[in-house]
């Protein structure tokens, strides 16, 4: 250059200063500020003629390519002083390091891009967000989350040195043979297209990222990939205005920044045979520049694709594209050529040098509005993971959700809820292993699993309809070839034989993890969701919104079929199932949280507190935080998962007991001011008989806090053992009990137990004193009342119906012995290792089942229980309790600090033990148990916090859990992580439950 570095830099600084803070992207290039004129003059008229022409081209680079690479780039800055560079695969980090190499090596600062169509995943996939490509997109109701993610990716892009996103895509796609377009593409609606691609430009432009429209005039309506081949478009300059064109002309009116010129021949706009869109004047100057009024850059498509080399020489494709009108060359083959041959066309008269000027004017001033005016070198330091923020992937999951489409269910399937007299049934298509589909559908109840090829045989049809009875669900997922543009989902005639046998037999959800062109196969069955792509979060969002954890609203972007045309779609209503969501979309710190639980987790395994452990935080109906940690003992033997399932111990009161009184003080079976004596006439005569309901449950009815029966039952002296009079090793005559596989008891037991009970003192009467006493007598009276145990029916009004497979008695008759880890090692009664049967030694002897303990369960399955009560009753689509009943049990007893009436509450008296979190509130209500657990639900936080371990292992002895205040730092630390209400939602504030219900808080 003329200038030296020194001056040149002095310059820019001078001239570039009212640039700082400006973030908007201006588009118009025909207007300049004073400052920017200035700054253009001073930069152009320092620059040689070779400077000038290689501000026009921008070439290719990638991060993974090697040394040869690296050098060939570093020599094409130094001898072409070309103005920019197109980044293409490796990885966030070497890309960085190059860049701010490149960017230290030119005078003047690169203009930097990326095909970043659905985000930097397009072309960092292993390393970085890939968002729903467009045609997924196309399906959004809620525009505004278009712009969201133009945001977004422009914030990322920022972080990255990038500084234009080659989108949005705004080819209408009306053609579903198209190689190239496809998925990239908002869909077949020209008014579809353009708003949505006027909200992804905004997000973008809005955020100082020059976006780019692509692929002008139009690459829509084609069959051939132009990579390959020059496609060929035969329509009328009629039909191309009013469709292809329009969403360009609209773009342009609106401020697009730039656009790109494809390789396409169109008769209707250029005539001449084999001439390429990119390289005709008549299209790029005549059309877009002057009849359409474009005042933005122009870029071409990529120079190398044969669209538009297979009939031109080297450097003359750049030539004819200069000449054409284009401003920058993008990804020239050879540009050594290409400088030879567009300095022979000025000599020749073919292009004039004034346009020369006014294109390297138009790439200066762009550069001046995107704040490269001087050079900027981003830190390499944490990129990945500020580029992989958690609020980039709320988002990522917030578009899924919102994409997803239900084309039709005519048998009004979904929400799916649990068949009254079947089962649900899951059948991978193609896809041999678990999918993120198939294992987020088991945490809404207990799904068979099936799987089978893409073209099942007559044996594999067999076996799989033998399988699926009439009553049943069967949701069938398919999946995309997982082609890069077309996502293809291959549906054979034996596939549908397969589906048509199971439509016949059961009710078939069909669930399309591609391209919605399938569907046309698919038109015969009432029940289909469209997911568009094997993405897990789109995965994760299909599974949760067929069982209504979240809404359905999306709609057809294209038509597939008659059956399934643009714009099909129903919308549901959530039903309030607990669903999964980031815990950045629900005010949560998710890295704070994170960082907390893991070190007390790992404090307190360390400090063998506890062998493993599952940790679970849920706010406003959605786990943001679900977590196992350990192995089931401490030798490591088999790792904790978030499905293993756990002795809840005085969880039961609650989680069983208690929900069975209070479902049947709902349907006016039990008034709580009578007296126990009332329903359980066995009672008459002790003094039991006139004990208040109300007082037992808040544990003021002065019984004892428990009675250790099982001592009655061992043999005497310092060795005790199980009395052969109670106990035989396998099931015999009247030794049916089962206190462990080995262990069965004399039926007998279990009426000396209920004897011990009746005739126990009252020596805490006037006082709070906890008991386990009053609930073995509560377990009785939900019995006596609708002749069903506490276990069938807490089950059949609660567990079967919610789905809450792990939640059970007994668990070794329905759940693997795989998922329990042992409570204790047995020396004092059992003698041996305790597992799969409960724990507590009353329990055990009452054959698994009582009223304070016996039950076990997931922490999913515990939350989905405790989170039915926060939504006042409702679960799923369905009522299990009054809001009244709800607000009875869970406000305290007249005189109690603590207690509510069955629930554990916070403690409100400073002089006695804190039972949960300082930081939650007064209205929080749950339980903590024996073994190691706790649940509690905080109604003005929309709350659930759920902690299951096997502290008791190998020794009930063990209390270090408790001596570690573990349960409650945790609790503290879910508190802790949440957000301030200022920064809470990018899009609002969560409502409160009573919002999410419908009703007034």
């Amino acid at each position: 250059m003329k200038l030296t570095f020194s001056l040149f830099c002095l310059l820019l600084l001078t001239f570039s200063s009212t640039l700082i803070g400006q973030q908007v992207y201006r588009p118009d290039l025909s207007q300049l500020t004073a400052p920017e004129q200035r700054w253009v003059d001073s930069v152009y008229q320092s620059m040689s003629e070779d400077e000038r022409l290689g501000q026009l081209f921008m070439i290719r680079a990638h991060s993974d390519l090697g040394p040869d690479h690296v050098a060939s780039v570093e020599r094409q800055i130094r001898d072409f002083h070309v103005g920019g560079l197109c980044f293409f695969q490796g990885t966030p980090e070497k890309q960085l390091e190059l860049t701010n190499r490149y960017q230290a090596l030119s005078d003047l600062p690169l203009m930097v891009s990326m095909d970043a169509e659905w985000g930097l995943g397009m072309r960092l996939p292993d390393h970085t967000i890939s968002y729903p490509k467009q045609l997924a997109l196309g399906a959004i109701r809620n525009n505004q989350l278009i712009y969201d993610m133009g945001a977004e990716i422009a914030r990322q892009m920022h972080r990255l040195g990038v500084n234009v996103a080659f989108s949005p895509v705004l080819d209408v796609n009306n053609n579903p043979n198209n190689p190239v377009i496809a998925t990239r593409s908002f869909g077949e609606d020209r008014y579809n297209v353009t708003a949505k691609g006027y909200m992804y430009m905004k997000g973008l432009q809005d955020n100082g990222i020059l976006a780019s429209a692509k692929h002008f005039p139009g690459h829509g309506d084609t069959d051939v990939d132009s990579h390959l081949d020059l496609p060929v478009i035969k329509h009328s300059r009629a039909r191309l205005d009013s469709i292809e064109l329009y969403p360009f002309r609209a773009l342009i009116r609106y401020g697009i920044g730039s656009i790109m010129a494809a390789h396409l021949q169109i008769p209707a706009l250029d005539p001449r045979p084999n001439r390429p869109s990119s390289l005709s004047k008549p299209i790029v100057t005549d059309l877009l520049r002057k009849e359409m009024g474009f005042t933005g850059l122009i870029f071409t498509d990529g120079l190398e694709m044969k669209g538009v080399t297979k009939h031109y020489g080297d450097g003359e494709v750049e030539a004819e594209a200069i000449a054409a009108g284009s401003d920058v060359l993008l990804l020239p083959e050879d540009i050594a050529a290409s400088f030879a041959a567009i300095k022979r066309y000025v000599a020749e008269g073919k292009i004039k040098p004034a346009d020369i000027e006014t294109k390297v004017r138009r790439v200066l001033l762009s550069k001046y509005r995107l704040g490269l005016t001087r050079p900027n070198f981003p830190a390499v330091a944490n990129l990945r993971a500020e580029l992989n923020s958690p609020a980039a992937k709320t988002l990522k999951q917030e578009l899924f959700q919102a994409s997803m489409t239900l084309v039709r269910d005519a048998e009004k399937l979904v929400p799916i809820q649990t068949p009254p007299t079947g089962k649900i049934v899951s059948l991978r298509i193609g896809a041999t292993q678990p999918t993120t589909f198939t294992e987020r559908l088991d945490d809404y109840g207990q799904i068979t699993h099936l799987t089978t090829g893409g073209s099942p045989s007559d044996t594999e049809r067999k076996q799989i309809l033998n399988r699926i009875s009439a009553g049943d669900v069967v949701i069938t997922s398919l999946y995309s070839d997982g082609s890069r543009f077309i996502e293809k989902v291959t549906v054979t005639s034996e596939l549908l034989r397969l589906l048509r046998a199971i439509d016949e037999r059961a009710e078939l959800v069909v669930t399309v993890f591609g391209n919605p062109y399938s569907l046309k196969a698919l038109d015969g069955f009432g029940t289909l969701l469209e997911a568009y792509t094997r993405d897990e979060v789109a995965q994760d969002a299909a599974a949760q919104a067929l069982f209504g954890a979240n809404r359905l609203t999306g709609r057809l972007p294209v038509t597939a079929s008659p059956k399934a045309p643009y714009n099909a779609g129903l919308e549901t209503t959530a039903n309030f199932r607990m669903g999964y969501a980031p815990p950045e979309s629900v005010g949560i710190d998710g890295e704070r949280l994170t960082a907390r639980v893991d070190k007390l987790a790992e404090e307190a395994m360390r400090e063998r507190a506890a062998p493993g452990m599952v940790v679970l935080v849920a706010r406003h109906g959605k786990v943001v935080f679900e977590k196992a940690y350990g192995h089931h003992t401490y030798s490591d033997d088999q790792p904790v998962t978030p499905n293993t399932v756990y002795d809840l111990a005085s969880v039961t009161k609650v989680a069983a007991t208690t929900l069975s009184v209070m479902k049947l003080v709902d349907e006016g079976k039990i008034d709580l001011d009578q007296t126990l004596g009332y329903y359980l006439p066995e009672l008459k005569g002790t003094n039991k008989a006139p004990l208040n309901i109300r007082a037992v449950l808040a544990h003021r009815a002065g019984l004892h806090s428990w009675i250790p029966f099982y001592r009655y039952t061992l043999t005497p002296g310092r060795n005790p053992k199980p009395s052969s009079q109670f106990y035989r090793t396998s099931q015999t005559g009247d030794f049916v009990v089962p206190v462990t596989d080995k262990l069965y008891m004399n039926k007998v037991g279990i009426d000396s137990v209920w004897q011990r009970i009746y005739d126990s003192p009252l020596p805490n009467v006037g006082r709070y004193r906890y008991s386990d006493l009053g609930f073995y007598l509560l377990a009785k009276l939900v019995d006596r009342v609708s002749g069903l145990s506490v276990a069938e029916y807490a089950a059949r009004h609660f567990y079967r119906p919610m789905g809450l497979e792990s939640l059970t008695f007994n668990p070794l008759r329905s759940i693997s012995i795989d998922r329990i880890p042992p409570t204790e090692r047995d020396n004092y009664f059992r003698m041996c290792t305790v597992r799969g049967f409960v724990h507590d030694m009353g329990a055990g002897m009452m054959g698994g089942v009582s009223g304070h303990a016996g039950l076990f369960g997931s922490a999913h399955d515990v939350a989905a229980l405790f989170q039915m009560l926060l939504q006042e009753g409702s679960y799923g689509g369905r009522r299990y309790l009054s809001p009244e009943v709800i607000h009875e049990f869970t406000s305290r007893y007249p005189g109690e600090s603590r207690r509510g009436l069955g629930f554990d509450m916070k403690q409100l008296n400073e002089n006695r033990y804190l039972n949960m979190s300082d930081e939650a509130s007064s209205r929080a209500f749950g339980h903590l148990g024996f073994t190691g657990t706790a649940v509690w639900a905080d109604p003005q936080e929309d709350m659930v916090y759920v902690f299951l371990s096997n502290r008791t292992y190998p020794s009930a002895e063990n209390n270090k859990l408790s001596k570690l205040k573990t349960r409650k730092k945790m609790q503290d630390a879910a508190y802790e992580a949440m957000e301030p209400l200022s920064a809470f939602n990018r899009r609002g504030e969560a409502p409160s439950t009573a919002a999410r219900l419908g009703q007034r808080p």
